[in-house]
């Protein structure tokens, strides 16, 4: 990969190696999100995608995630500025896009991957699956913002 590529390397030009990098691994991206109307900000709640390994953060079904899953969004850098505001404001995606640093603890940085656990900014162990709650029931889960 290119030194430094997410500072100085629009997304558009980047490989996918380069793209796939920019990820934290936080898992914040894979919680349910609700949302009161098409132009509402989304309200992230503490439940997780049945496919996210709530330990690892990762996909359990990465590469078949939209056939598994079709609400599953897809991020590409096409439609990055289209979904930004579907991301957390600690993802490294929605930083890139808004011409900030990552954070000290991003592994592009720190050179380990288990950073973004270890510094506390990943939902490691603190989601729950969703298939554990009715979906009625889903705004009890709101987490505070």
């Amino acid at each position: 990969m290119r030194k430094d590529f997410w500072k100085n390397i629009p997304v558009e030009l980047l490989t996918n190696e380069e793209w796939e990098a920019i990820c934290d691994g936080c898992g914040k991206c894979c919680l349910i999100k609700l949302q009161n109307n098409a132009q509402s900000i989304p309200f992230y709640t503490s439940l997780a995608c049945q496919f996210l390994n709530t330990k690892t953060c990762k996909c359990k079904v990465y590469n078949s995630r939209k056939k598994k899953k079709h609400d599953c969004l897809i991020l590409t850098p096409d439609n990055l500025k289209q979904v930004v505001k579907w991301l957390p404001n600690s993802c490294a995606y929605r930083l890139v896009n808004e011409k900030k640093d990552l954070p000290n603890w991003h592994h592009l940085n720190s050179k380990d991957c288990d950073s973004v656990h270890i510094t506390g900014n990943s939902i490691q162990n603190l989601a729950i699956n969703e298939l554990f709650v009715a979906e009625e029931d889903y705004e009890n889960f709101i987490a505070e913002s």
